[in-house]
């Protein structure tokens, strides 16, 4: 099968490797229709993630059709859509045993989506609604993602949001914060095209290039800040932003992923003035079947529309770092 195979900092070459066959009696193998190109491929090729080394089948954003099953598997038919849930757990370590199975010191990554076929435990492989196409699926890893940091954000009914950056994550969180009780989110995003997205999908979009955006956000809030701030791109900037635009007492909540390199400015006095809370997420613990409950109801259509083949991944994932588009998918 063709897989696009990253090797190094820019270098990820389309590879002729063998098709993944069930070996334990709990595999599953599914035949791929498209994978989603997600911010941390990026950092990926760069070079800037340090959970992975190469070389290694990328990819981790995918959904398809159970193609092959292993003698034991009882929950899957060849010929099922599912959802694929990347990384499993040692389910031994302390963090597992304790109930974070995110944070196993022995996690596994098996070779992505980004490839013709994936092999899968029967446990990582979910069913999709009926009628929810593959595009939409392959939603369901950032889906599940946002779901975590809202549940550790502890939003409040009638809170105002501040969504810094309006690409996938911050189009999926908007709508996950009006349908979890928020009154009003506000999201902060340059780009023409994604302001227009934001507005498609419920929140109220501010060019912070254009406008005065700690004006805007006093004019929407009583002069007196959001509630809660998510910085959804992982840049320094926007961690001390959402410090500045926070409302007293307030959550601010780091979701993006940052270069591991990258240093924030914090003044200590304006925390302890504020008293303000910095939170993040890492992952999505046990959350995707919730978010594969969750696809049939978002706006979705709005983020999609920009399609590579397989052939063409370190051109789609190059495609996203220049801003086209929201969510890419490749297409074996």
């Amino acid at each position: 099968m063709k897989a696009a195979v990253w090797k190094g900092i820019e270098q990820l070459d389309i590879d002729d490797i063998p098709i993944p066959e069930p070996k334990d009696p709990r595999d599953v193998q599914v035949k791929v229709v498209a994978c989603g190109v997600c911010a941390t491929d990026l950092h990926i090729l760069e070079g800037k993630f340090p959970m992975f080394k190469p070389p290694r089948v990328i990819g981790h954003e995918f959904t398809g059709v159970v193609s092959a099953i292993g003698t034991g598997v009882t929950r899957f038919k060849v010929g099922d859509r599912v959802a694929v849930e990347t990384g499993l757990a040692c389910d031994t370590c302390y963090f597992c045993r304790d109930g974070r199975e995110h944070q196993c010191l022995h996690r596994l990554a098996h070779p992505g989506g980004y490839a013709d076929y994936a092999l899968y435990p029967e446990r990582n492989v979910h069913k999709l609604p009926d009628g929810l196409t593959f595009e939409f699926a392959a939603l369901a890893e950032p889906v599940a993602c946002v779901l975590h940091a809202i549940d550790l954000a502890k939003l409040r009914s009638g809170d105002v949001a501040l969504v810094l950056a309006g690409g996938t994550i911050g189009c999926i969180m908007t709508q996950l914060l009006l349908h979890s009780g928020a009154s009003k989110v506000l999201v902060s995003e340059p780009r023409e095209h994604r302001r227009e997205v934001v507005k498609a999908v419920g929140g109220i979009p501010v060019d912070p290039k254009g406008q005065d955006l700690a004006a805007f956000v006093k004019e929407h809030t009583d002069g007196l800040g959001p509630e809660i701030v998510f910085d959804c791109l992982g840049h320094p900037a926007l961690l001390e932003q959402g410090i500045e635009l926070v409302q007293k007492g307030g959550t601010v909540f780091v979701m993006g992923v940052a270069d591991p390199d990258a240093v924030a400015k914090v003044k200590p006095f304006q925390l302890f003035d504020k008293e303000i809370q910095i939170k993040a997420a890492f992952l999505r613990p046990y959350m995707f079947h919730r978010a594969v409950r969750w696809l049939p109801h978002l706006t979705l259509q709005p983020l999609l529309g920009v399609e590579y083949p397989l052939a063409k991944t370190k051109e789609a994932i190059h495609a996203l770092r220049d801003g086209k588009g929201l969510k890419i998918m490749v297409k074996p």
